[in-house]
């Protein structure tokens, strides 16, 4: 109970008052005590002298003890108290008593001897037998200076003891009733102040299980109404920062849940408490477990034990870049920065980042081998027209023959090269987006037959049968640019032509799809290309035969310029193939595509 503020107050309060009744109680009964003692002694003191005024002049002469007594007597019937007359030497010569039990008797009280050397002398005593107190005065007789005789008076204080008792009494019980109320006034009062401080306790555990909506009726401007309104406001700032910080983990969340690079972090007793979703997608997937390790050991793919745990207790950043491969996935090449997490000073646990860097990799490898590839594509050509030019300033000039050979040869592999650098120059434009385009409505039938009289020589002397179903299809006009289309077709059919033994036969067709495209096929019965080379054959300078490829003077560069025409025209290409059966080339291209001047949003 008393753990409660308000019984606490309540307690405190009602002992206050209680010490204050008491306090008052002592004071006013010891008052009252004094001044009944007080009028009751000097009335004492009043009738002892007047007996010894009385008696100072008849004690020494022959009749004065039956004076005396008969003084007495009437005093003792109305002054109720015990009076005694007492000779200079300390016997008794009147009492109280009818039967004269204390005539000629001696006494010596101590406050006798003291009036009988002539001073005022006083007792008080308590009675054991009858359980009373008693009051004793002795007064000196004095005839001309000189000490005769005592009047000795004593009176029991029981009247002002009844009295006192009955006001202790009367005090005892308005205490109790000063204190009963008390404790309701009190019970009241601490009610007012605890039943705010209980509502913004009750409030506050509200609070503290996640609802900040509370706030407090502020009816006062006291220090409670003061508490209240520091309340609601509180509340009010931790609702607004709670607020913003939720929505800054919201933003940090989406970052990680968002961000291309995988997000791990463990605590410092090595368990998980975070791993972004890019995370889970660099991870090596473990067949038939789709939950990962929930400590380091979701690390173990990357790195052996030991290491592991070399870098979980580093004390500054690490970047290790490592190769992984998991099941028929292509090899991974990864940048793993380890980052220790401190938290006042102290080391709290490990951040670790981990950077996909495998198309950075794959570039670096293309940039090699494209420079590399460009470098032999001219170095070739160069060296043949180098050492025709040679042979050709040693004499070979002089013969006709020789001469327009060699010529001719100089002019082809010239051509060859003006082709490398002007198909090299239209790879350029494409990846830096400044290509212009020149959009028009195109009769793709047309275009095709175009195509077909350009090669109409090379089919005859390879004895193709080339077949042209475009003009059955019944496809719309496509709105596109001309001249680059045309050389998409021309690229195609050009590698048809090439890899299609004499006698065979080349197919070309288009069919209306349902998403609002046209798709082209070129479907040839050459050599076919081995399924394990199929991915790459768009890719810049790669050929699947490159001796057989350079002879027929291929430069590897056809199907990349076609890919990133068709892509600009936002459509697709592939091929499928099989070895020794043919090849079909297919792409796709919207017939819906509105008209302009510039693709490069589109080729991008």
């Amino acid at each position: 109970m008393l753990k409660s503020v308000q019984w606490k107050i309540v307690l405190l309060y009602s002992l206050l008052i209680l010490f204050a009744m008491q306090l008052i109680g002592v004071y006013t009964i010891q008052s009252l005590e004094r001044y009944y003692l007080n009028n009751y002694f000097a009335n004492m003191e009043a009738q002892g002298e007047l007996v010894a005024s009385f008696v100072s002049g008849r004690l020494l002469e022959e009749d004065g003890e039956a004076y005396i007594a008969d003084l007495l007597q009437e005093f003792d019937a109305y002054s109720g108290l015990e009076i005694m007359v007492l000779d200079r030497f300390g016997r008794v010569i009147g009492d109280f008593a009818e039967n004269g039990y204390w005539q000629s008797r001696r006494v010596i009280q101590e406050e006798v001897s003291r009036a009988l050397a002539g001073n005022r002398s006083e007792a008080l005593r308590f009675n054991p037998e009858d359980q009373q107190r008693y009051y004793y005065l002795a007064l000196p007789i004095k005839a001309e200076q000189t000490v005769v005789g005592v009047i000795y008076l004593n009176g029991s204080l029981e009247q002002i003891d009844t009295i006192l008792n009955q006001v202790k009494m009367i005090h005892l019980t308005g205490s109790a009733l000063v204190l009963g109320v008390a404790i309701v006034v009190g019970m009241v009062l601490a009610r007012t102040i605890t039943a705010p401080i209980q509502e913004v306790t009750n409030k506050a555990a509200k609070m503290a299980s996640g609802d900040f909506t509370q706030r407090i009726n502020v009816q006062a401007e006291d220090e409670i109404g003061q508490l209240g309104k520091m309340f609601n406001h509180l509340t009010l700032r931790l609702s607004e920062t709670l607020e913003q910080i939720s929505a800054e983990k919201n933003k940090v969340e989406t970052i990680l849940n968002y961000m291309s690079d995988g997000i791990i972090a463990f605590n410092k007793k090595g368990e998980l408490i975070h791993l972004n979703p890019a995370a889970k997608r660099l991870l090596p997937s473990s067949e038939g477990d789709d939950t990962p390790p929930k400590d380091v050991s979701i690390l173990k793919p990357f790195f052996p034990e030991e290491e592991l745990a070399e870098l979980l207790n580093i004390d500054k950043p690490i970047t290790r870049e490592i190769s992984i491969r998991s099941g028929r996935e292509k090899t991974k090449s990864l940048q793993v920065h380890f980052v220790p997490l401190a938290e006042k000073a102290s080391f709290s646990g490990i951040l670790v980042a981990i950077h996909d860097i495998t198309q950075e990799r794959e570039l670096i490898h293309l940039q090699q081998e494209f420079v590399a590839n460009v470098s032999h594509e001219l170095r070739t050509p160069l060296t043949t027209v180098k050492s025709y030019v040679e042979t050709l300033l040693d004499g070979a000039m002089e013969q006709p023959k020789l001469l327009v050979k060699f010529l001719n040869v100089v002019e082809a592999e010239t051509e060859r090269m003006v082709n490398l650098v002007r198909n090299l120059l239209v790879l350029s434009q494409f990846d830096s987006y400044h290509v212009s385009w020149k959009k028009e409505q195109v009769d793709m039938n047309s275009l095709v037959c175009e195509v077909i009289d350009q090669f109409s020589l090379k089919i005859k002397e390879r004895k193709l049968i080339v077949e042209n179903h475009l003009k059955n299809a019944q496809i719309p006009k496509l709105i596109v640019d001309r001249d680059r289309i045309k050389q998409v077709w021309i690229n195609i059919i050009g590698n048809a032509l090439k890899y299609t033994p004499p006698g065979g036969k080349i197919k070309l067709g288009a069919f209306l799809k349902d998403e609002g495209k046209v798709s082209f096929y070129i479907k040839d019965t050459g050599i076919g290309i081995p399924t394990e080379e199929q991915e790459r054959v768009f890719e810049r300078f790669y050929r699947v035969d490159k001796g057989r490829s350079r002879q027929r003077g291929g430069t590897g560069l056809g199907l990349s310029i076609a890919k990133e025409i068709i892509k600009a025209h936002s459509g697709e290409i592939w091929l499928e193939s099989s070895p020794g059966e043919g090849t079909t080339v297919s792409f796709t291209l919207p017939h819906m595509e509105r008209e302009g001047g510039d693709l490069r949003c589109s080729s991008a």
